[in-house]
């Protein structure tokens, strides 16, 4: 399985999507998966300017010129992508939707329709499964909601398979390592497995998704330090501004 993990942080590497990636995929390339890994944050990928030009003056070819046709051949040579991006205000990052309206080049300009309704043909083949990683720092996963019928939409305009989520809230606990080594050692050692059942039948059990997604510590503690990490970088000595 060819694998591209797209990681849409502004952060990169220092953020905790990255941080809940990489066991993932050190779960996919325990399966022999083949892993390349794309920072957006490091890429120069402009806005789509909804000109069409890619759609009929020059087909297949957009008016920009930046690093999207890079992106766009590793992905065309993809089993499977990966769409790793933090919850930003109950969706995807910038970064995230600006390449993912720039992968408007793989659609054929022509509809077809299928059992529900009119969607676009695709000009170049699209990874057969999709998958998403987010954290976010609230600790319900409804707070993920708008984000995976997002995802479900994604899916099936470049007609393709979503396989599931790897969702991780109350992100700002996997840091509390030290007070409860345990509980984050199993979160992590969850999304390694997610890694390893996707790379091994394609699939994420409900189970394994659910271990990663587990409460570390209570949501009391969790509004209490990082409210008090928001005071220490506030400088307020713990008077938090009304």
């Amino acid at each position: 399985m060819r694998v591209i993990a797209v990681n849409a942080a502004p952060r990169m590497e220092a953020g905790m999507t990255q941080v809940m990636l990489n066991p993932f995929l050190v779960g996919l390339r325990h399966e022999k998966a083949e892993v390349d890994v794309a920072l957006l944050a490091r890429k120069k990928i402009e806005t789509c300017r909804g000109c069409f030009n890619c759609f009929a003056h020059t087909p297949g070819v957009c008016v920009h010129s930046d690093d999207m046709p890079g992106l766009v051949e590793r992905i065309r040579s993809a089993d499977l992508m990966v769409l790793a991006t933090p919850l930003y205000i109950d969706g995807m990052t910038s970064l995230a939707k600006r390449f993912i309206d720039r992968l408007v080049i793989f659609f054929d300009p022509h509809f077809t329709k299928d059992d529900k309704d009119l969607l676009h043909l695709l000009r170049w083949k699209f990874p057969e499964k999709l998958v998403l990683l987010s954290v976010c720092g609230y600790p319900d996963l409804r707070n993920f909601d708008p984000l995976l019928l997002h995802m479900e939409r994604i899916a099936r305009n470049f007609h393709t398979e979503f396989v599931g989520a790897v969702l991780r809230p109350a992100a700002f606990s996997v840091s509390m390592a030290r007070k409860y080594p345990e509980r984050v050692r199993s979160v992590m050692d969850a999304g390694r497995k997610a890694g390893e059942e996707l790379g091994r039948t394609g699939k994420m059990s409900r189970e394994t998704l659910d271990a990663v997604a587990a409460e570390i510590c209570s949501t009391e503690e969790l509004m209490a330090t990082v409210n008090a990490y928001w005071d220490r970088e506030l400088g307020t000595g713990g008077d938090r501004p009304a």
